[in-house]
């Protein structure tokens, strides 16, 4: 969901090093995010994440821009924000150049989301908008 933003940085990584830290701490290697980021397929073609312990995605949508990194629709909402899906049916971890579909993960997932609210007029990120960690443990289906 992106609203007053114009996106969002995602760290996705195996290793929990950024989701230790406090709601306080310096993110490091802050201000040089935007020349961490990986490519991706434009409309999440590859229904894929990627996976890295040095690199950054960039989640976003720009209306002016015939692409974005989300499934292909994009839904508008009355608040003035948006919403848009990003469908994962396989990691590509980046150092190792593999893919891995979901159902083969084992070990944790830790992913970590900033939104930039202040950059100077090199594009460095100033200062944080929000900042958000998740981690996903993968379990056997019961079924």
């Amino acid at each position: 969901y992106l609203q007053n933003m114009d996106g969002v940085y995602v760290f996705a990584s195996f290793g929990d090093s950024l989701n230790q830290l406090s709601a306080n701490d310096p993110i490091p290697g802050f201000s040089e995010i935007p020349y961490m980021v990986m490519a991706e397929e434009y409309f999440n073609k590859e229904k894929e994440l990627l996976i890295s312990d040095q690199g950054w995605s960039y989640w976003f949508y720009d209306p002016q821009l015939d692409w974005h990194r989300f499934n292909k629709k994009i839904v508008q909402i009355e608040t003035g924000g948006l919403v848009g899906k990003k469908t994962i049916k396989q990691v590509y971890v980046v150092e190792k150049r593999k893919e891995v579909k979901v159902k083969e993960l084992k070990k944790p997932l830790y992913l970590f989301f900033v939104a930039i609210k202040e950059s100077d007029n090199k594009g460095n990120p100033l200062t944080e908008l929000m900042r958000r960690k998740v981690k996903i443990e993968w379990e056997e289906d019961d079924d």
